[in-house]
């Protein structure tokens, strides 16, 4: 009996020793497996280091390894990549890494924009695994600091900021058919902030305004915008020039007289019209917009704007008036002509269209006469000139052939009012003519 009892002893002190054998052989392959899989991580980023042309930084955080390999000439990494190669690190593994390689390209106006591809690593008990992720938005940075760029490292005041955001809700509008409510959630909220906004990307031929997570919002081309850039001027029309403009249309017994004239002196002109009148005649005002004339708008109702309080203005321009001219164009104004010539400051803050006055009134209202209409541009016009007319009524109607003939007789060619201005208008000012051009600044 008690050899029998010996004998159970034995056997189980055998299975005990065969079960640490095959444990302890266990751990030490998985050991040996890890140690491998580190080591064939080591050798990837020895690797990396050795093959790269620039300078190298290696950095630990939390454990895992982080390699940043730099262009020439840029010795350490921004905060901006620093914080994504953190981002890109694997949550598990027994041994973690990321390869960040930067690379930087010249932009315009001492930007550059910077780019960087992240090869993740971590090694489990039995094998490395790679995952690459690349930063297609990347970050534009001031080339002499090397921080991250702002809107005023490229944008000289804020009336140009909110011109360049307004053309970005051009072309945000333009690309779409937006409901009513979605004109009005586009123009409530500026897509480029401040001039401390970063959300963007500059190149040689566009601006791209982004989300804070980096996706694309709206693309301009440069040619749209680089008069309001750092250095960008107006584009002057040579010879004399002056611009024709009517207020209070579309009507569908005159507007249509104007256009045969129009068309008959291959003159164009600036059309500001009325909410009232774009709902009545929609046909009258795409007759206009397709013979290659301007349209700006001039209210929905032809209200005095400083009598009314800063939201009834906004509603007068933006609300039922911006989307009576988009349902009609497809497109956002561009341009206001206060009625009565009246702007105040808090109603020039609450939209970002210029202001285009006047410098000649052929006081065709008043004087509801041909001849007198003709006199009074013929005695006031200059190079330059803005002159002011109404397609709504009959004596501009009868006295445009004579005024474009007298016009002409003098070597005047006749231009829009964009063109006139150079195409760098800005919103919060009001523009009278040609180099005269006046901050919206009374208080009323």
């Amino acid at each position: 009996m008690h050899k029998r009892n010996n004998n159970y002893v034995w056997v189980i002190l055998t299975v005990i020793l065969l079960i640490v054998l095959v444990c302890g052989g266990w751990f030490l392959h998985s050991k040996q497996q890890a140690a491998a899989a580190q080591k064939q991580l080591q050798a990837v980023l020895n690797k990396a280091k050795r093959t790269h042309h620039g300078d190298v930084v290696l950095t630990h955080v939390h454990g895992a390894t982080i390699l940043y390999l730099l262009p020439k000439s840029v010795h350490t990494p921004s905060a901006t990549v620093r914080r994504s190669a953190k981002a890109e690190l694997p949550e598990t593994g027994r041994a973690r890494a990321v390869i960040a390689t930067v690379t930087r390209e010249p932009g315009t106006l001492g930007l550059t924009a910077e780019r960087a591809n992240y090869t993740s690593y971590h090694a489990t008990a039995r094998h490395l695994f790679e995952h690459d992720d690349t930063d297609d938005n990347g970050v534009m940075l001031n080339a002499k600091t090397g921080q991250p760029a702002t809107l005023a490292d490229i944008v000289p005041n804020d009336y140009c900021r909110r011109a360049i955001d307004y053309a970005a809700k051009e072309e945000l509008a333009g690309r779409h058919d937006l409901s009513a409510d979605a004109i009005q959630t586009l123009l409530a909220k500026p897509l480029l902030a401040s001039m401390a906004a970063r959300n963007f990307r500059l190149t040689r031929d566009s601006l791209t305004i982004t989300t804070l997570g980096g996706h694309t919002l709206a693309t301009i081309p440069l040619s749209h915008i680089d008069m309001y850039l750092r250095g960008g001027k107006s584009k002057q029309m040579p010879g004399k020039v002056v611009a024709l403009t009517f207020d209070d249309g579309p009507n569908v017994k005159t507007t249509p007289s104007i256009l045969k004239t129009l068309a008959a002196a291959h003159a164009k002109a600036t059309f500001f019209m009325v909410g009232t009148g774009l709902t009545t005649y929609p046909d009258v005002a795409r007759q206009v917009e397709s013979a290659g004339h301007e349209i700006g708008i001039h209210t929905f109702d032809h209200k005095y704007l400083p009598g009314l309080t800063p939201a009834a203005a906004r509603d007068e321009i933006y609300g039922k008036m911006t989307n009576t001219y988009y349902k009609v164009f497809g497109k956002l104004p561009v341009m206001l002509r206060p009625p009565y010539g009246a702007i105040s400051k808090p109603v020039a803050t609450e939209e970002d269209l210029p202001a285009i006055q006047w410098s000649v009134d052929s006081q065709d209202w008043k004087s509801k006469n041909a001849k007198a209409v003709l006199a009074r541009i013929s005695t006031t016009t200059y190079d330059g000139s803005i002159i002011l007319m109404h397609d709504t009524q009959p004596a501009s109607v009868q006295a445009l052939p004579q005024v474009i003939k007298m016009l002409k007789a003098r070597g005047y060619r006749f231009v829009t009012v964009s063109q006139l201005l150079g195409q760098r208008l800005l919103p919060g000012h009001q523009y009278f003519g040609r180099g005269d051009e006046r901050l919206v600044n009374n208080a009323k």
